[in-house]
Parts: structure tokens; C-alpha cells; sequence
């Protein structure tokens, strides 16, 4: 009996489960990853959140939208329809689901989106470090065992995971939600796969394809553990090839079921045929070949620098870091020489086994469908990127403390105090960066104007905060308070421009803050003016013209317009109602010009029959021309479509009028003091 309570006490795992036996640093491990993130609970939406949930009329539908939500391109709902602006389209819809179902249940509440965020990122770190756990069993026993739980490999990797500053983004984000949930899907394929090799049940192999697709459904890059998961199990278990080959089967099955599902909402699998033509869509659009991957190249080892110090960090890298560069430069060779390396590395360490080049393995592997380098990612960086990949950087620098550094410590005493000292100094410093970087997600407010400067030749930053700024600076009653902001709006908006002339965004709002200030309209017609050389038919700006136009206080100015449409508008093949609506009134009520006013509001209702305005515009233009059964018939068109338009009332009266019919244009004048009256 006493020698079975030995037992028993020495091998715990006979009696107690994984979570009992590591209850402390499990308990460490969550409260970690929580408190590090709860200042996000208090947080708004910001960034794409705007895509997924708040302007996606799917989400916004709650539980009707999820039909839609999963059987259409993720960015449709935004949009209004498949646009495919960016290469290879999205087919991302677990994530957005979730959102649909927050707001069914708790509608617009950032709070619900962020503690999920949270609770999502703890039970993911929970889940790596089982498996950790789990894949160093056996070499603990053998090579490195310890009695200090808190030293092992498994605890000190998953620490360093949970706290590096690149998590920012995809934890503070609401939207950063699809990463979380690929790649707990993907970890949870990884211990079905163990759980296969380990008691061959054919149960665990279902679970795995399941997990993978469900992974894969929240992002394509999933797809990547197809590869991760065997070389896995080729690590870190004595599994034979056979076996390995096994638990591929269903990850495969997965991923064709998925690519399918693709294919038949999206209608292609990784090219839909439209050529990018944006540069904010395609940062290589003006590389050649050769400059293309000399900067992919430079970008990459940029990551690098990152993983090792995260410092300064945005959510927005275009285009500071990352001019187009060629072969001659160093930025270019010195990534390309470190990966080959690396590359290498990762061979060599395959037969030995080697763990440092299984974290290689796993960094490249998880890295290289985000790197540009086979697929297009429509962007040169993104933190949210190295969510995954990040780990094989953790598991190399855990491994390295616990496995090489007590080689170089002769005081065998010293060695906890030394391994624990810098795993303690790194986590300090990835913490206090972590709760450092975190205000700036508050909110878009908070966010632009943090990065803006940090990525000062960013087009779209300084976009996005000159654009922050001149929406608050509209809301505000004092004239000088207003000014100093629209001056502020108007400089980052300047630069964005410059950064990138063709950026219509920024010009919109440059031209939009110019007219806020003092309505100026030359400055407004020579920032728009930029737009509709390379679209004219820009819904927006014709939009706006339109509503400037009718603050027109002089014939002067309205001279001014017309010369602006016709020289930057109509030339450029035009052919939207508004435009062709606001130049008929300027000719009409302006020039006088009855025949180019009745030209250009006729063209207008060709293409929109039924706008009562133009309607009534052109009624009175045909007036004007002693056209007076033309100016009774669409006056009477235009009052069907407006019953109680007072001016409308009259006119027709004076139609009748001038037609002899003065009984019908008494009875349309007391309509009008009637309706006048009242």
C-alpha cells in the first residue's frame, strides 16, 4: 500500500488531470492575458471595424444576415456588392457571423465585441500551451526536467506569445477577431491530430478537419497548417510516416471543401480576372519584377525587426519604411541573405529533429502566405500578420534560454535566477510596449492621430486623420475653434495628396475642408478639379458641388461653376443627372440662357425621369421660352411627384395662364395660397 502511494504521488497524471496538475500555470496564463487586455473593454470600434460590423448591412440584419454573411464575398455587405478591389477576393465569414450575432442579441455595443476579443485570445493561449505541454512531454522527461514549472518551455513560450506588442492590433480590434479565430481553430486541429496519433481513434481525426475548416472559414491562411501539422507531428512524436500521413487526410479533405465553397461564392479561386489599379490596393502596381520582390524582400526583413523589437509601432506601413527599391540595395540583400539562412537552417534541422529549426519550420511556413510572396496581400505590412507566425519566434527564443543558457552558467544554483531574470526583463518590456500601444486603439480618433506621427508618409493615415479632424471641426460652434482644426484637416490632408496625387479620399475632404473654412470655392475647384480628371463620374464630388452651388451669391460665381463643368467635367465623359440638373439651373437662373438650360436639365431627366426639382427646373425654363404646354406638362409631372410643393402650384398656374386657361390658373393660384397658408 505504501508503495502504491509513492506511485501515485510521483506520477500524478494517474490521478489527476492536465488542468489540476498544471493549475498555476494555467491560472498565470489567463489572468495575463486578461488583465493585459482589459483596458480594451472600455474601447470603441475603430478601423475595419467599419467594414464588418458598423456600415455591413448584413451584420447589421442579426441573425436573417448570416444567411448572406455566408454565402457572399465578406466585403459585399459593406459595399453594397462584389467589387473585388483587392487581389485573390475575401471569403472570411465565421468571424463576421459572430459580429451578426452580437448585434441581434446586443445590438451596437463595442464592450460585448471586446471582451469576446479577450475571452477568445485567453482561451486560445490556454489551448497552445496544452499542446506545448503536450509535444515537450516527452523530451522533458528525458532532457531538461525541472522542478520549476515556471521555467519550462511550454510556460515561457506561451507567456512571451501573450505578451509581445504585435498582438495589439488583432486583440484591441474588434475586427482582429478573424485572426484569433483561425488560429485557435488551427491549434485546435493540432490537438485532435496529437490525440489521433496518440490513441488512433478515428473520432479525433473528424474533430481535426472539422476544427481546420472551421479555421479556415474564419481566414484563408489557415490553410497553411495542411503543412504545420504533420511537420508537427514529425518533430515531436515517433509517429511513422504512415500515421503522420493519417491525420493529413482530413486537413486536406478541409481545405478542398473549403477552397470549393470559395470558389462558388466568390466565382474564382485567387484571381478574378479585374485588374488592380489602385495604388492604395496594390503597393506594387508601378514595380517591375525585379523591384517587386527586392522590396517584398525588404519588407520581410522588416518583420524580423519586429518580432525582436516591436518598436514604433501603426496599424499603417504604407508606404513609410518601404520606398520601391531594386537588388542594389542592402535593404533588399540583407533579408534575402537572413532567409536563405534561415531557409537552411530549417533543412538542416529537419532530420536532426532540431526544435530551433522546428520554430523556423513553423515561422516560414505560417509566415508565407502573408508575405507577398506567392500570393498578393494588397498591402506592404501589417502587425496582425505575424499573429501566427509569431509563435515560432517565441518558441526559439524559449528554447534557447531554457535548453543553451544554462550550458554558459558554471553556477548551476544561478541558473533559475539567470533564466528567470530575462524572461521577467522581456516580459516587462513586451507588456509595458503592449499597454503602451493600446490607448491609440480607443478609438479612430485616438488611433489616426497616434500614427499619423509615427507613419508620417503614409497616404492613407494622414488621410485618415485629416479626415478625423475636419469631421469634428463641422460639429463646432466657435468660429476660431473650427478654423484651427480645419487648418490642422487641411495640412495632413495636403500631404496625403502629396504622398499620392491620385488618392481621391483625400482630395474630396481637401476640397470639402477648403470650402468648410471659407467657402472659397477656387480652392475647392482646384482640388476637385484633380478628381474628376481621373473620374469624373465621382458620385460624391458631383454630389457636393451640387450642395456648394446652392450657396451661389452672384452671377460672378456662378460663372465660376460653369466654366468648372465644362472644362473638367463634361470633357471627361460625364454622365450623371446631378451634374447635368445643376448646370441647366446655373445657365437658367444666371445667364438666362433658356436653350443651354433646357440642353442640360433635359439630359438630366433622360436620366432621371422622375426628379421632381429638375422636373420643376425645367418647367420653368420651358417658361422662360414661351414653351408653355412643355412647362405645364412636366410642372404637372413634377407635382404628382411633390402634391404639396407650394411653388410647384404656382408655376402651373402661370402655365394656364399663359396658355388662356385662366379658370384652371385661378384654381392652381388658391391651391397655392391655400397650401401656402397652411
Amino acid at each position: 500500500m505504501a508503495k502504491h502511494k509513492k506511485s501515485s504521488s510521483q506520477h500524478p497524471s494517474k490521478t489527476n488531470s492536465f488542468w489540476q496538475q498544471h493549475f498555476w500555470a494555467i491560472l498565470c496564463i489567463g489572468l495575463f492575458s486578461m488583465v493585459l487586455y482589459a483596458p480594451t473593454v472600455s474601447y470603441d470600434y475603430a478601423l475595419d471595424d467599419q467594414i464588418v460590423i458598423l456600415s455591413n448591412q448584413y451584420t447589421k440584419q442579426g441573425f436573417s444576415g448570416i444567411g448572406k454573411l455566408l454565402s457572399t464575398e465578406s466585403m459585399e455587405g459593406f459595399w453594397g456588392e462584389q467589387k473585388n478591389l483587392l487581389a485573390g477576393g475575401r471569403y472570411r465569414p465565421l468571424s463576421i457571423v459572430t459580429f451578426a450575432v452580437e448585434w441581434e442579441l446586443f445590438g451596437q455595443n463595442p464592450m460585448i465585441g471586446h471582451l469576446i476579443n479577450i475571452l477568445l485570445y485567453v482561451l486560445t493561449n490556454l489551448l497552445l500551451y496544452r499542446i506545448l505541454v503536450a509535444l515537450f512531454a516527452a523530451k522533458t522527461k528525458r532532457k531538461s526536467k525541472t522542478r520549476y514549472w515556471f521555467l519550462t518551455i511550454p510556460f515561457i513560450t506561451t507567456l512571451l506569445f501573450v505578451a509581445h506588442p504585435l498582438h495589439t492590433e488583432v486583440v484591441a480590434n474588434i475586427k482582429g477577431r478573424d485572426e484569433i479565430m483561425t488560429f485557435l481553430g488551427a491549434l485546435a486541429a493540432l490537438y485532435f491530430s496529437l490525440q489521433y496519433v496518440k490513441r488512433e481513434r478515428i473520432t479525433d481525426l473528424i474533430w481535426s478537419g472539422l476544427c481546420l475548416f472551421l479555421a479556415l472559414l474564419s481566414k484563408e491562411n489557415a490553410i497553411t497548417f495542411v503543412g504545420i501539422i504533420p511537420l508537427t507531428l514529425y518533430f515531436f512524436t515517433k509517429s511513422p510516416l504512415r500515421q503522420i500521413g493519417k491525420t493529413t487526410l482530413p486537413l486536406i479533405a478541409a481545405t478542398v471543401v473549403f477552397l470549393v465553397i470559395r470558389w462558388r461564392v466568390i466565382g474564382y479561386f485567387f484571381n478574378s480576372g479585374t485588374e488592380v489599379t489602385e495604388l492604395l490596393n496594390d503597393p506594387f502596381l508601378n514595380a517591375s519584377f525585379a523591384q517587386k520582390y527586392a522590396t517584398i524582400f525588404s519588407t520581410m526583413g522588416y518583420y524580423l525587426k519586429l518580432l525582436v523589437f516591436p518598436h514604433p509601432l501603426t496599424h499603417d506601413y504604407y508606404p513609410k519604411e518601404f520606398p520601391i527599391i531594386g537588388w542594389a540595395d542592402w535593404r533588399a540583400i540583407a533579408p534575402l541573405v537572413i532567409y536563405t539562412l534561415l531557409g537552411l537552417f530549417a533543412l538542416w534541422g529537419l532530420k536532426r529533429k532540431s526544435i530551433s529549426a522546428f520554430g523556423v519550420w513553423f515561422y516560414l511556413l505560417s509566415f508565407s502566405i502573408v508575405s507577398n510572396l506567392f500570393f498578393a496581400v494588397g498591402t506592404f505590412i501589417n502587425e496582425r500578420f505575424m499573429y501566427i507566425s509569431l509563435l515560432g519566434f517565441c518558441l526559439i527564443v524559449a528554447y534557447g534560454l531554457v535548453r543553451y543558457l544554462p550550458q554558459l552558467l558554471p553556477n548551476v544554483a544561478a541558473k533559475k535566477y539567470v533564466i528567470g531574470g530575462i524572461v521577467g526583463a522581456l516580459l516587462l518590456a513586451y507588456s509595458f510596449q503592449t499597454l503602451r500601444r493600446l490607448p491609440a486603439w480607443e478609438n479612430n480618433t485616438t488611433l489616426f492621430l497616434t500614427d499619423v506621427k509615427i507613419s508620417t508618409n503614409s497616404t492613407k493615415v494622414n488621410t485618415s486623420a485629416g479626415g478625423t479632424i475636419y469631421e469634428r471641426a463641422i460639429t463646432l460652434q466657435d468660429v476660431g475653434e473650427k478654423q484651427k482644426l480645419l487648418y490642422q484637416a487641411i495640412k495632413y490632408l495636403t500631404k496625403a495628396v502629396e504622398i499620392h496625387p491620385q488618392n481621391t479620399s483625400a482630395l474630396l475632404l481637401l476640397g470639402n475642408a477648403f470650402y468648410a473654412l471659407d467657402q472659397n470655392i477656387d480652392n475647392v475647384f482646384g482640388v476637385y478639379a484633380a478628381i474628376f480628371v481621373n473620374n469624373p463620374d465621382h458620385a460624391d464630388a458631383t454630389k457636393n458641388l451640387m450642395l456648394f452651388s446652392r450657396n451661389i451669391k452672384s452671377p460672378k460665381e456662378a460663372d465660376k461653376f460653369i466654366r468648372f463643368y465644362e472644362k473638367y467635367v463634361i470633357p471627361y465623359g460625364v454622365n450623371n443627372a446631378t451634374t447635368f440638373a445643376v448646370l441647366g439651373k446655373l445657365y437658367g437662373q444666371y445667364r438666362q440662357d433658356a436653350e443651354k438650360a433646357m440642353k442640360y436639365l433635359e439630359q438630366s431627366i433622360a436620366i432621371n425621369p422622375n426628379d421632381a426639382s429638375v422636373l420643376q427646373d425645367l418647367g420653368i425654363v420651358y417658361g422662360m421660352a414661351d414653351l408653355h404646354e412643355k412647362a405645364l406638362k412636366v410642372s404637372l409631372k413634377a407635382l404628382e411627384l411633390q402634391p404639396n410643393n407650394t411653388q410647384l402650384l404656382q408655376n402651373i398656374g402661370i402655365a394656364y395662364r399663359n396658355l388662356g386657361d385662366a379658370a384652371k390658373a385661378e384654381e392652381y393660384f388658391q391651391r397655392a395660397e391655400q397650401r401656402g397658408g397652411k
